[in-house]
């Protein structure tokens, strides 16, 4: 393990600067990628599993699914604690992919054998692997798609984008063999990821702005829809590990249900904006919080690029809405890592460096 940093650039630093090259060479995996697409394509129902980071992967990919079909093919996405000890009744008809990072994600690799057993054809998509004793996890699998070298930062970043890469073919290749294809063809737009992703990058200035004025805040809320919904998900899980405030995840529609009863000037408040037609009921929810002197900031393509009532924005690359899964997390990683270095945290370590946090996780494993 390499001597973990003590000032910027952290790790998690030149992470999020890398994706788009190590996007580039997932993509350059389509021909292996795509025959564990055409076994899927067999399957009647197909289940993404995974936990932490990677559920929000699995998300993300139950809605592209949803969306590249033309909501003709109806996958599903699952927690892997909660599939091992409240458990689907797999067969033969069923393709379930497992994502996890390391391999060793315990819930995870118990689902994937649960699965094995059971009949299913399975996939499992992880970051590089080391040797044999690393995989014995994943061992066994119909197929196994790495992606990136293993995170040294305790918050993940490139490894929950090359692994969206990876799905993004897969699902394309699956949508084409059952001939359910629903617009332009996905891959087409994929390859344009890696430059998206570029561009974004620029962003990195308006972040640091974003960040210093809301650092003193305790709290920070995202919301989005449809595949936004899993990154407002994952941004607000990547600010708990890195920045240590509140933070929460939120769908467009279900955050004046309730939460918006707790949300006040204690607070600041992102939304994603892609172009679709939720659009206008995020532009209502940041009129909204005006009212509650909330510092707000959206992130959002050109074409939805208006009437946004917020003292800032972020205008990522125009791209399909199915691919503001990738450009809105570029603002979204950068505006962590700002956080993190004017509250004075590392944003790599999880708080592993502090005695009672490393004594709190002898009494458990991932």
């Amino acid at each position: 393990m390499p001597e973990m940093r003590t000032a910027h650039p952290y790790y998690v630093y030149e992470a999020i600067h890398a994706q788009p090259e190590l996007i580039e060479r997932v993509l350059g995996q389509r021909a292996e990628i795509e025959r564990a697409a055409d076994a899927v394509a067999q399957k009647e129902r197909i289940t993404f599993v995974g936990i932490g980071t990677s559920l929000h992967a699995a998300r993300v990919a139950e809605s592209w699914m949803r969306e590249c079909s033309g909501g003709r093919f109806l996958a599903h996405c699952e927690q892997s604690f909660e599939l091992v000890h409240h458990p689907i009744a797999f067969g033969a008809r069923d393709a379930v992919i497992v994502i996890t990072h390391t391999a060793t994600t315990t819930a995870s690799i118990e689902a994937l054998r649960m699965a094995r057993a059971a009949g299913a054809l399975t996939v499992v998509i992880t970051g590089q692997l080391s040797g044999p004793t690393s995989s014995d996890g994943v061992r066994g699998a119909d197929f196994h798609i790495q992606t990136c070298e293993q995170e040294i930062a305790f918050a993940y970043t490139k490894s929950y984008t090359t692994a969206l890469a990876a799905l993004a073919l897969l699902i394309a290749r699956v949508v084409e063999k059952k001939r359910l294809l629903a617009g332009a063809r996905p891959v087409e737009a994929l390859e344009r990821v890696p430059d998206l992703l570029r561009e974004a990058r620029q962003l990195e200035p308006a972040a640091r702005e974003l960040a210093k004025r809301v650092a003193e805040l305790p709290r920070i809320e995202i919301f989005g829809s449809g595949a936004a919904w899993a990154t407002a998900s994952e941004a607000a899980l990547k600010i708990k590990e890195a920045c240590y405030i509140a933070a929460e995840g939120f769908e467009t529609e279900e955050i004046l249900h309730g939460p918006f009863s707790e949300t006040d000037a204690r607070g600041s408040l992102v939304g994603l904006f892609t172009g679709g037609a939720t659009d206008e009921r995020g532009r209502q929810i940041l009129r909204a919080a005006g009212e509650l002197k909330m510092p707000r900031a959206a992130i959002t393509v050109p074409s939805a690029n208006h009437d946004l009532s917020a003292e800032q924005i972020l205008q990522v690359p125009e791209a399909p809405e199915w691919l503001a899964a990738f450009v809105h997390l570029i603002p979204l990683q950068l505006l962590t890592y700002s956080l993190a270095l004017e509250r004075g945290v590392s944003p790599d370590s999880g708080r592993m460096e502090q005695p009672a946090h490393a004594a709190a996780s002898k009494h458990y494993k991932y």
